[in-house]
Parts: structure tokens; sequence; C-alpha cells
């Protein structure tokens, strides 16, 4: 079932991933106050999370490349599930106090990563 259906899983993962890529980076401001509570970020807080924005854009793209070209699918997915289980882990036991912003894009992240350790699991 998992093999079947990882194209259109992939394609899906992979934008709502730009989504939030493209959030950080056109709009810092508004990803850190809706994601992190930050109202007043450091100009230097502005220029990690705009380089932030262009990292997780990368893997998005390389996430939906995945779905087209099956010859790249498991070292993306092997790095994309890295990512994001350490978004999971940093969000639930890292030192900054845990929002509900940080707990979505968590569990958003969480399950696709999830998602993505399936599939490899099956191949």
């Amino acid at each position: 079932m998992m093999t079947s259906s990882i194209g259109w899983i992939l394609v899906v993962s992979g934008a709502i991933t730009a989504g939030g890529g493209l959030a950080a980076l056109l709009s810092p401001h508004l990803f850190l106050r809706l994601g992190f509570v930050v109202e007043s970020p450091a100009s230097v807080t502005l220029f990690f999370v705009r380089h932030w924005g262009v990292l997780i854009l990368a893997i998005a793209g390389l996430i939906v490349l995945s779905a087209y070209a099956p010859a790249f699918r498991v070292p993306v997915l092997i790095a994309a599930a890295m990512e994001k289980f350490a978004m999971g882990l940093f969000a639930f036991f890292g030192p900054l106090k845990r929002t509900s912003g940080m707990t979505a894009i968590a569990i958003i992240d969480g399950i696709f990563a999830i998602l993505y350790v399936a599939y490899l699991a099956g191949t």
C-alpha cells in the first residue's frame, strides 16, 4: 500500500514543507510570532530564520523531486526524516518553552517522518 501511495504522499508533504520554508524565508517576523511567540526578534535571528527557510525549501524540493525520480528517493527520505524528527526532538525536549505553533509543526513533521521511515522500511 505504501509503495503505491508514496508519490502523492511525497508531493503533498513536500508542498506543505515548502509552505513552511516560504513562510520562514519571506515573512520571518510573522513566522516567529505565530510559531514561537517571538515579538521583536533581533536582526541576527531574522537572518537565521530566513536561512532556515531556504534550507526547508531545499528539503521540500528534494522531497517533491523524489516523488518523480525514485532513484533519489532513499537518500532524500533519509535526510528528510532526520530533519523532521530533529524538529520534533527540539520542540518537545529542547530548552525553549513549547508553543502551540511549535507543537503543530513538530507533530506534522513527525507524521511525515514516520511515513517516510515506514516507506523506507518496506523497500
